[in-house]
């Protein structure tokens, strides 16, 4: 009995993350207003009572979105954190490897997960969800920057460069990025 309640439990688990997968590709393909049950029901090609199934609403749907689209995200950033522990004036360098690899080898999590953000001004389920990443990106830059503030302000601010490169794709370079984070983190460091 319990090797069939571990196999129906591993397989809910791997159903659950094929719709977070769907979702996530709808919503960088599409938008967040694009995310509904049907969308993902059809998009995964199943029955929209299995979306219901695992996400009773759309609030869970898209919570649960963000959350799944960032916790791969999240987890490389939170070993840059402990990384850069130990090499902080690498800080610079490592977050604009970082946001290199966010657009070119991360790109479907990162446009899911800054169309997420964006809907967490009208959805404050999303909020804390939005504050936990940058929570990280501040730790990860206060030792370098100096302080907490001005590491939230300089997260801000690259995280409006990797807006800007994931709405302009042809134009921008992932290299220029690189530079523009690195050169950010530096700058504000002298000014601070």
């Amino acid at each position: 009995m319990a090797n069939e309640t571990d196999g129906r439990l591993a397989r809910g688990a791997m159903r659950r993350s094929l719709l977070l997968e769907a979702a996530i590709r709808i919503v960088a393909d599409r938008g967040s207003g694009s995310l509904t049950h049907r969308a993902v029901a059809e998009d995964a090609q199943v029955s929209i009572a299995s979306v219901t199934y695992h996400f009773p609403s759309i609030g869970d749907l898209r919570r649960d979105t963000l959350e799944h689209a960032g916790s791969s995200i999240g987890l490389e950033l939170a070993g840059l954190v402990l990384a850069a522990a130990t090499r902080v004036e690498e800080t610079p360098d490592i977050c604009a490897a970082f946001a290199v690899r966010l657009v070119l080898e991360r790109r479907i999590e990162t446009a899911a997960v800054f169309e997420l953000v964006l809907a967490a001004a009208h959805d404050k389920e999303l909020r804390p969800v939005v504050a936990l990443f940058n929570d990280r990106l501040t730790d990860l830059l206060t030792p370098y920057e100096g302080d907490k503030r001005g590491a939230q302000i300089v997260g801000a601010a690259i995280q409006g460069l990797l807006i800007v490169h994931l709405a302009s794709p042809s134009t921008a370079e992932p290299q220029m990025l690189g530079e523009a984070v690195a050169d950010l983190i530096r700058r504000y460091r002298h000014h601070n």
